[in-house]
């Protein structure tokens, strides 16, 4: 309070010395008087003592929240399973059965009393089910003594389809009480860094945001995992490090009662039981697939086949059938070779003959390879754009030969990074070097125009022709080369470097060197001293995730007002004094230069200003990074355009409030002339829109893609490229992040880009 005292007392006197005298002064006063009211009755309402709040939601509140995860679950693997087709005609019938290996825990820990004569039969586990008949396997699931399943397999066996079968199959027919089955990659969790619950509570939050809606109460996600409202489905532990595995298989074990399912490939999971430090899943029956007959594999395909088709297809069939130890025969027994099949060949319209020719393929391996080889090509061959939305028509027009490259090079980055998750956010680990010295150079091209126009406009032109240019330079330089600093850091040191060359150009300009020099020493340093100690506290800095704007007010006022006056970690303090350090020196720079009557009050004046000016537009950016509630599903699409729209609204914010600090000092001084607020504004949100909006999320990802474009490795537009191939069955969605439907697909597309 006391120094928003002396600010208002500043500014009346030194409206009272204005050209315009009692007038300004006037018009200054009566809008502290009209405001000072509202702004303490603000304060005095925020300040009040808080309510005693609940730190976990309460029952109903968790019932809610369970209500709101199970649509949204629903919702979102409904869609993939009409675009994986899983229902035309119908799932294929894959025989499920308990494994024989020595791979699971003790059928008394898996199984109630009353079912060991179910599942025992001649001293043999038995759990036998069939994933068109995904209703029985529900039935055996709720059968088992803690509901814990473990399903086995080789690639493209189709462990991951009878998951998401099963998980519509128990959100369809939903029993009291059960939980809500979420399907989940393993591919994030590091086991010795958290526990399952602390893992699971973060990707809810972040998979399905809508569990943050203060509807819901303070920490809904939390709620759901640790009061078992949640079945995790966890697809892929073959997918983390091997010597991660047995410490997931520990870490599951620490909840043993906790109900849930997990899906790996059976050398990977013998392993990892085996290893050191490894077990069994506690109380987890564990099934794996019979390989598919010929005959179920015929009777598949002959139901997929159009009609008239069946005398092209009749050799095939036949060598199917009759040739049990034959290459075609044995690649077309796992559920991803006849989905191949189907998409290469069925829905071409091309003749199979050739599949049957030994000399081109001698082996199962051989006739995949092949398949996955036409894939691409095939699904963007025949399906072009419709009129109209349609669910499994992409939007644009793509060369398959382009489509192929591109979906290799991804495969290449994936593969190159360890992950099957695309996350756009991380795209620049693909070109790092190019895209920091391409941001550098836009942030540095950016900020040298700004400050050109801004002081040939408000210190003449000189400094403007020689500073802007100079300052664009060593800030792209240290930018785009300096990656182990942060932006924050850099653009501190950068500020501060422009001051203090306004500085002394100044006071040469004028004639009077040792004003430069004594700005150069009392006012330059400690700007840049400041800078780099806010650089972490403030808004503006660059974030490794995206994020996204809440601007709702209802609910949430009183955080606003709490966030512009907190103090707690130096909040109010780190915001005010790096503005306010920065606007004495440019205020006195101004007084120097001759544009105003006083340096020394223009300096003061304009610190107060230009010191609230940040105060606010930090802590408004603040306030509004940290959404409240958010009920709509995030996929990669809209997580990326609320980013755009979060760095969007810093640089309106921060251009707006400096600009509005330039013309009050223009009313108050009479110094340039009514339209420099509004040039400075505008370059300032040009400058953090483009300079240092290269350095968020989104921006990294658009820097990225041109200077990946320009290598003809991606596409301009990549995630509209990435949303069609998902309609199109080539990857999937899950939550902000793509992968590939099918890791096989991936494997062979990276190994292609190295040959």
């Amino acid at each position: 309070m006391a120094v928003a005292l002396v600010a208002v007392v500043t500014v009346l006197v030194r409206a009272l010395g204005s050209p315009n005298g009692l007038q300004s002064a006037a018009s200054v006063g009566s809008l502290v008087a009209a405001l000072t009211p509202l702004l303490l009755g603000l304060v005095l309402w925020a300040r009040r003592p808080p309510l005693v709040t609940l730190t976990t939601s309460t029952a109903e509140q968790a019932d809610a929240a369970q209500r709101q995860l199970a649509g949204q679950v629903l919702g979102q693997w409904r869609d993939e399973i009409d675009v994986r087709q899983l229902d035309d005609p119908g799932p294929l019938a894959v025989r499920w059965r308990f494994t024989e290996l020595d791979v699971a825990d003790h059928v008394e820990h898996v199984a109630h009393e009353s079912r060991l004569r179910v599942l025992l039969g001649r001293g043999r586990h038995r759990f036998t089910g069939r994933t068109d008949r995904i209703g029985d396997i529900a039935a055996r699931f709720r059968d088992l003594k803690r509901r814990r399943l473990v399903i086995l397999g080789e690639p493209g066996t189709g462990k991951t389809t009878l998951a998401l079968l099963l998980l519509r199959e128990l959100l369809d027919h939903a029993e009291p009480g059960e939980p809500v089955p979420v399907l989940l990659s393993l591919s994030d969790w590091d086991p010795g860094a958290e526990t399952l619950h602390e893992w699971l509570t973060h990707r809810l939050a972040e998979d399905y945001p809508a569990l943050r809606a203060t509807a819901f109460g303070p920490d809904a996600a939390r709620s759901l995992v640790t009061g078992r409202r949640v079945l995790p489905i966890l697809d892929g532990l073959d997918e983390l490090p091997e010597r991660v595995r047995p410490a997931v298989l520990l870490r599951l074990n620490e909840v043993a009662a906790d109900p849930l399912v997990l899906t790996c490939r059976t050398a990977e999971y013998q392993a990892a039981v085996t290893a050191p430090g490894g077990d069994v899943l506690t109380g987890g029956a564990v099934i794996e697939p019979d390989p598919l007959t010929p005959a179920d594999a015929a009777d598949y395909l002959a139901g997929c086949l159009p009609p008239g088709a069946a005398a092209d297809w009749r050799g095939l069939l036949t060598t199917l059938t009759g040739d049990r130890r034959g290459p075609v025969t044995e690649a077309l027994s796992t559920p991803l070779a006849l989905w191949l099949l189907r998409k290469v060949y069925v829905d071409t319209g091309t003749h199979p003959a050739e599949l049957c020719d030994r000399g081109r393929f001698p082996s199962a391996d051989a006739v995949v390879e092949h398949l996955l080889d036409h894939l691409v090509a095939a699904l963007v061959t025949v399906n072009p754009p419709r009129d109209g939305e349609h669910v499994f028509r992409p939007r644009r027009a793509w060369e398959p030969t382009d489509a192929t490259r591109w979906l290799t090079f991804l495969a290449h980055h994936l593969t190159t990074i360890g992950s099957r998750d695309f996350a756009w956010w991380r795209l620049h680990r693909a070109a790092r070097h190019r895209v920091a010295v391409a941001s550098g150079l836009i942030a540095g091209v950016v900020l040298g125009l700004a400050v050109a126009v801004g002081e040939g406009l408000l210190v003449g032109p000189v400094n403007g022709a020689l500073l802007g240019p100079l300052v664009g330079l060593v800030f792209g330089l240290v930018v785009g080369f300096a990656r182990g600093l942060t932006i924050g850091h850099v653009a501190g040191l950068a500020f501060g470097f422009s001051l203090l060359g306004a500085a002394v150009g100044a006071g040469l300009v004028a004639g009077e060197p040792v004003v430069g020099l004594v700005f150069l020493v009392a006012g330059g340093i400690p700007v840049v001293i400041v800078g780099v100690l806010a650089a972490r506290a403030v808004g503006f800095t660059p974030r490794e995730t995206p994020a996204y704007a809440d601007l709702r007010l209802r609910g949430r006022t009183r955080s606003l007002v709490r966030e512009l006056t907190r103090w707690a970690g130096g909040g109010l303090v780190l915001r005010f004094v790096p503005g306010f350090s920065a606007g004495l020196v440019f205020g006195g720079v101004l007084g120097a230069a001759g544009e105003t009557s006083d340096g020394l009050w223009s300096g003061l004046v304009f610190a107060l200003v230009f010191g609230g000016a940040t105060w606010l537009a930090v802590g408004l950016v603040d306030w509004a990074e940290t959404p409240q509630a958010d009920d709509r599903p995030r996929t990669p699409v809209t997580a990326f355009r609320r980013d755009v729209r979060l760095v969007c609204l810093k640089a309106v914010v921060g251009g707006f409030v400096i600009g509005l600090a330039f013309w009050v000092q223009d009313v108050i001084g009479g110094t340039w002339g009514s339209p420099t607020g509004l040039v400075v504004g505008v370059l300032v949100t040009l400058a953090i829109a483009l300079g240092v909006g290269a350095h968020q999320p989104s921006g990294r990802y658009l820097v990225a893609v041109l200077a990946l474009r320009a290598r003809r490795q991606v596409p301009r537009r990549l995630l509209g490229f990435l949303d069609d191939a998902h309609r199109l069955g080539i990857v999937r969605r899950t939550g902000p992040v793509y992968q590939f439907r099918h890791a096989r697909l991936q494997d062979h597309l990276a190994r292609k880009s190295l040959r």
